[in-house]
């Protein structure tokens, strides 16, 4: 597959939500498809959660999985800092990674989002999308050589379907900030590849169960605490996002 071909495709979600909000209000519907995406006055409370969820998710990850048995090896990832550009890379990765998740976010949470919210509540929303979110995936299974080939394609629906609604709770939390969004999905996706634990660099079925089980953990406890019609307190009753704009 052509680099600019799967390129035009990360940013399908973001073109389609653009072309419905500009249908939707015309001109201005630009200002309403963007707006959520220099929404950053959500408190360090959350810039904390935002910045440090998933550092602290993968690092947990890794960690059950070496102490259930899982052999320690070093990511081929990280060959690439002995060379010329050396510790560059990782700037370079986050600048690209979170371009390409802006691609999804202002789709799937900048307009998806807030429009199932408004009908069905937080969890039923999150479910939705996770699915779609899924399925959006799914061709990837069939790329050669793409590393999401490697992910057993139940564990990594139920892997996605989980993450969506930590994708959620952060919405929800920071008044509807696609930036927060794009910020945990960048980071995630840049940190993810520097450890070990993709079941298609371990080769051990053990590394997709711990990644799976991870973000079940984190979409369940986010259920009890918060229940589930908004993820929030009710102080923080800022929910979806920008319904109304």
């Amino acid at each position: 597959m052509p680099p600019g071909v799967w390129v035009l495709a990360i940013f399908t979600p973001a073109g389609v939500a653009i072309v419905l909000h500009v249908y939707d209000s015309g001109i201005s519907g630009l200002r309403t498809a963007f707006r959520p995406l220099t929404a950053w006055r959500f408190g360090l409370r959350w810039w904390i959660v935002v910045l440090g969820l998933a550092p602290v998710i993968l690092g947990v990850s890794y960690a059950a999985y070496l102490s259930l048995g899982g052999a320690f090896q070093r990511a081929p990832v990280l060959a690439q800092l002995d060379g010329p550009l050396g510790l560059a890379i990782v700037p370079i990765a986050l600048v690209v990674t979170l371009v390409l998740a802006l691609g999804e976010e202002l789709g799937w949470r900048g307009y998806l989002l807030p429009l199932l919210q408004t009908r069905f509540g937080a969890a039923v929303a999150s479910l939705v999308l996770g699915v779609c979110w899924f399925a959006w995936h799914v061709p990837l299974q069939f790329v050669p050589g793409d590393a999401n080939s490697g992910f057993p394609i139940v564990l990594w629906g139920l892997s996605i379907v989980a993450t969506a609604f930590v994708y959620t709770w952060l919405f929800n939390n920071t008044g509807g900030s696609v930036l927060a969004v794009t910020l945990f999905h960048g980071l995630f996706n840049t940190l993810g590849p520097f450890i070990a634990l993709h079941p298609s660099v371990t080769g051990n079925p053990l590394s997709a169960y711990v990644l799976v089980g991870a973000n079940l953990t984190v979409a369940l406890a986010i259920l009890a605490v918060y229940g589930t019609r908004s993820f929030t307190r009710p102080r923080n009753a800022a929910v979806s996002s920008i319904e109304g704009q």
